[in-house]
C-alpha cells in the first residue's frame, strides 16, 4: 500500500465544475457508468469503481460496483462474496489515516468468498486500487470507494481527483436505486454461529478480538499488546479457522451473535 501525494498535474479548474456538474445530474445507474466513464477518465483513469457500504464492525456491508469489465458488475457478486475485499480495502484506508492511498491488488482474489469464476478472474485481472473512503461520525458508517485498474500506476495526482471526485460519487450513488445484487446461493454463504462457541478462542485470541472491535488493525494491535504485527497476523488466521469466517468484520459480527445467545 503507498501514499498518494498531493501533487496534481496542471489542469482547467473549468472543465472539472463541467465534470462535476454532470456528476450532480445523474440520476439512473447508467448514467452513472457514462459519467464515470466519461469525461471522469481524464481525471481518475480507472476500469470499474467498487464502492462499499454499512458498518464494519458488525460485518452489516452493502457493495455496487459501475464497470464496463465483463464479470465486475454488482449482480455477479454476493455481499458474503465481496464483502472480504471491501474489508480489506477499508482496512487499507485507516492505515493511511483515512486518506486516498494506492493499493496492489494482485492476488486479491484470494480473498473473495464464494463467488463465480467469471467474476474471480474478473478482480484477477486488476492490477492497482486507488482507495478512499468517507466517515459518518455520528452514525458511525463508513463508505469505501475503491477505482479499480489494470494498470500497476496510478497516474499523477490520482488520489487529488478521488477526493474531489468522491463527494459527486457519492451523493449519485446515494440518489440512484442500488443496481440488482445475486443473493446468497446457498447455505455456505451465510455465517452460522451453532458449530463455534467463544470458548473456541485463546485467551490471547480474544484480546485481539477486543482491539479488532474497536476497529484496531494488526500494527496497531501489535503495538497495544506489544508483540509483532506477524503475531498478530498469524493468530488472526487462526481465529478465522476457528469462527469460519474470511474476514475481520464476519469475525465480529459473529462473535458478537455467539455472546448474545451463549
Amino acid at each position: 500500500m503507498n501514499h498518494i501525494t498531493s501533487a496534481f498535474p496542471e489542469r482547467d479548474p473549468a472543465k472539472f465544475l463541467e465534470i462535476a456538474g454532470q456528476g450532480a445530474a445523474v440520476s439512473t445507474h447508467a448514467e452513472l457508468w457514462r459519467w464515470l466513464q466519461g469525461d471522469v477518465q481524464q481525471w481518475l483513469a480507472h476500469d470499474a469503481m467498487l464502492v462499499g457500504w454499512g458498518d464494519f464492525r458488525s460485518g452489516e456491508l452493502h457493495y455496487d460496483i459501475v464497470s464496463s469489465v465483463p464479470g465486475l458488475r454488482s449482480h455477479n457478486f454476493t455481499a458474503a462474496c465481496i464483502a472480504p475485499l471491501i474489508s480489506y480495502f477499508r482496512d487499507c484506508w485507516v492505515a493511511a489515516q483515512q486518506a486516498p492511498c494506492q493499493v496492489d491488488i494482485t492476488g486479491c482474489q484470494q480473498l473473495l468468498g464464494h463467488c463465480s469464476w467469471a467474476s474471480t478472474q474478473a478482480i484477477a485481472s486488476m492490477r492497482t486500487a486507488l482507495v478512499h473512503g468517507t466517515a459518518d461520525g455520528v452514525r458511525g458508517g463508513e463508505r469505501i470507494f475503491a477505482a479499480l485498474s489494470t494498470q500497476t500506476a496510478i497516474a499523477p495526482g490520482g488520489g487529488t481527483a478521488l477526493k474531489l471526485l468522491l463527494p459527486f460519487i457519492d451523493t449519485a450513488l446515494r440518489r440512484i436505486p442500488p443496481a440488482p445484487v445475486r443473493q446468497a446461493a446457498c447455505a455456505r454463504d451465510a455465517v452460522h454461529t451453532s458449530s463455534v462457541k467463544p470458548a473456541a478462542l485463546s485467551e490471547r485470541e480474544r484480546e485481539i478480538m477486543d482491539w479488532v472491535a474497536l476497529g484496531k488493525t494488526n500494527p496497531e494491535i501489535g503495538c497495544i499488546l506489544s508483540i509483532s504485527e506477524f503475531t498478530v497476523k498469524n493468530h488472526m488466521k487462526s481465529i478465522f479457522t476457528k469462527l469460519d469466517v474470511t474476514n475481520r468484520a464476519q469475525a465480529v459480527a459473529k462473535l458478537t451473535r455467539m455472546t448474545a445467545y451463549a
